[in-house]
């Protein structure tokens, strides 16, 4: 079905084409070009031709999400946009400069989680008292006290772990 919809278009196809020189990971490649790109290009109203971006640019944003070091949705809403706008810089650089890399630093995430924990203790009840579906909420609130910067799994792992030890 993705494949169908990218070769559809020959300028989508030959943008593929070029994106996969750089990255080996096609299905994300195809996501993304699927995605945020074609937003992109319909928010702009472009034609896959007159794309600013580099498939450079983009492989390196996906290799920056491969690794953990950004989400993929910090990367759509708010690195991608600036490669849109500036299609010469790199997407670490610009991640760097808007203090968004991901957090993998388990004290500083049990920081986070500490706060978010002791910021609800009537949840962290109902969760001793097997409400085990809070457990999101504790996840989304981490990710609210660390901007987003909580590696969401890592964050899951520290979590699951710390409520584990939770008793009545």
């Amino acid at each position: 079905m993705m494949a169908r919809i990218l070769c559809d278009d020959r300028d989508s196809a030959a943008w593929f084409e070029r994106l996969i020189h750089h990255t080996t990971n096609y299905k994300a490649a195809a996501n993304w070009l699927l995605g945020p790109v074609r937003s992109g290009l319909n928010e702009k109203s472009l034609d896959w031709k007159d794309l600013p971006l580099h498939p450079e640019s983009l492989a390196r944003l996906i290799r920056l999400v491969e690794e953990g070091r950004l989400s993929f949705s910090i990367a759509a809403e708010r690195i991608f946009p600036v490669l849109m706008n500036e299609p010469g810089r790199d997407p670490l650089e610009i991640a760097t400069s808007l203090n968004l890399i991901q957090s993998s630093d388990n004290s500083e995430i049990n920081a986070w989680i500490e706060q978010a924990l002791a910021g609800m203790p009537d949840k962290v009840n109902e969760y001793k008292k097997g409400k085990k579906g809070l457990i999101g909420l504790f996840v989304g609130e981490v990710k609210k006290l660390s901007k987003g910067k909580a590696d969401p799994k890592l964050t899951n792992q520290l979590l699951l772990e710390k409520t584990g030890k939770l008793r009545i």
